[in-house]
């Protein structure tokens, strides 16, 4: 009887791993890029990655970008809001900008084209 449970639990349990893998996967490499205006409304959305190394940027065309840290940046899931410091006050985000979140100094060490940010995989209800 527990062989058959595990049988049918198993295929679960390879999807859920598949699908959790390809979330925590890089997002393809795309040309290196920057982002204008971004004092004036060039930026419409962000979001971190899920383990801290990145965020997908969408701008004010709805094209999505993704900007690599220099090292992992550990409260940017929990900040409110971000900061962001350019080179001489430039209105342009690039590589080598700075994103603010909290008290940590997140350094971008490479800003790709890239597609929408992975969807978050859905845990199974209990029951």
């Amino acid at each position: 009887m527990p062989g058959k449970w595990i049988a049918a639990a198993l295929p679960a349990l390879l999807l859920t791993a598949a699908a959790a893998t390809a979330q925590d996967a890089p997002p393809p490499g795309g040309k290196e890029t920057s982002i204008s205006f971004i004092n004036h409304g060039g930026i419409n959305n962000y979001v971190p990655d899920s383990k801290g190394e990145g965020m997908y940027i969408q701008d004010n065309h709805r094209r999505w970008y993704y900007a690599r840290f220099f090292s992992r940046c550990l409260d940017l899931p929990y900040g409110f809001q971000i900061g962001i410091k350019t080179f001489g006050g430039s209105d342009t985000l690039d590589r080598g900008s700075t994103i603010l979140v909290g008290r940590e100094r997140c350094q971008i060490e490479s800003l790709v084209e890239s597609g929408p940010p992975p969807k978050k995989v859905k845990k199974p209800r209990k029951g």
